[in-house]
């Protein structure tokens, strides 16, 4: 049986989609052993796969209350765990990070005739696909398409096509709200996310998710205020979200580890998108024919992960949304 090292650290959206790509990878490749080298606050995106095992990675050490991030000396000490524990025959590295080139260099210094393959991020397409009025807009290779091509590198059987996951709007009693986002240009404005929940409020059962001190209190802020609102965060493990999650009948996001979320429960997603774009690749697993609320502006995409900030310093990208376009897509937008 081979075993194949497979590494993606980080972050939540990105691992999440993997581990779509890894259950059709596990099912398609039953004789092969994968260790998947992750933090493990993933580990339940990857349960009831028997052929898969998370390896716990962890960069960061508390020591005396301060958080100190571990740099060569710890990535030695993965290597040694990893090379004590298995026979590695094959890497993929589906990150393509410094920590994981580290890696990969102690796996080839060591002789051990290890095949290795990774990522072709497209970095120089996405980095075109961002630049002010260009207008050759065309999607790129999608995440979960760069990930399979790492495994057909190793000649591992992929043939890796995601089922659409279908929206029926009229079915929706129960919604998912992902509201947040770890950057400015992908977070839709919470006083306008606020008068989305005001005004879907009394149609349906809204379950908010979220994570942090922050994030928390603003949803505990929305939940005291309207009757059919509630917040989970804080209130479950990541395993029991995804559980719940499991039960919505619809997830409404940005873009980010929500969508992603929704897309390993198989639930249908409706995005929204502002300085990023659905053609850099991030679109959810089986989640391309779901609405994706965006404008058609001449300045975007500015920025692939949304990190950059505005050119024009007001983020009309997202401020251009109104309410009530967002529930009018909510609520009529039927994709078959």
């Amino acid at each position: 049986m081979k075993t194949v090292l497979v590494l993606r650290f980080s972050a939540m959206g990105d691992v999440a989609i993997a581990a779509s790509v890894m259950r059709e990878m596990a099912a398609q490749n039953p004789d092969t052993r994968f260790v998947f080298a992750t933090r493990a606050f993933f580990a339940p995106f990857f349960e009831n796969i028997s052929n898969l095992e998370v390896f716990p990675v962890d960069f960061v050490k508390e020591v005396k209350g301060v958080k100190e991030v571990r740099g060569v000396k710890r990535v030695w000490d993965i290597y040694k765990e990893v090379d004590k524990k298995f026979k590695i025959d094959l890497i993929a590295d589906l990150h393509d990070v410094l920590r994981t080139k580290i890696l990969k260099f102690f796996f080839c210094f060591s002789l051990k005739n290890v095949k290795i393959a990774t990522i072709n991020k497209g970095r120089t397409d996405k980095r075109r696909l961002c630049k002010p009025n260009y207008h050759n807009k065309k999607p790129l290779v999608t995440t979960w398409q760069r990930y399979t091509e790492v495994f057909q590198q190793l000649k591992l059987n992929a043939e890796i096509k995601p089922v659409s996951i279908p929206f029926y709007p009229e079915k929706v009693k129960k919604i998912g709200v992902s509201p947040f986002a770890q950057h400015k240009g992908k977070q839709y404005p919470l006083e306008l996310m606020e008068k989305v929940l005001e005004m879907i409020n009394p149609n349906y059962e809204i379950y908010l998710f979220g994570g942090g001190k922050e994030e928390r209190e603003q949803c505990e802020n929305w939940e005291s205020r309207y009757e059919n609102v509630h917040s989970l965060v804080g209130k479950k493990t990541l395993a029991e979200e995804l559980a719940f999650i499991s039960t919505l009948d619809v997830m409404f996001s940005m873009d980010s580890a929500g969508m992603h979320l929704a897309s390993l429960c198989k639930i249908p997603c409706v995005s929204i998108w502002g300085a990023t774009h659905p053609y850099a690749g991030f679109i959810g697993f089986g989640q391309e024919n779901n609405p994706q609320i965006q404008l058609d502006l001449p300045c975007r995409p500015c920025s692939v992960y949304g990190k950059k900030p505005c050119r024009n310093k007001d983020y009309r990208c997202l401020y251009g949304i109104s309410p009530e376009m967002v529930v009018q897509w909510v609520n009529s937008s039927i994709v078959h």
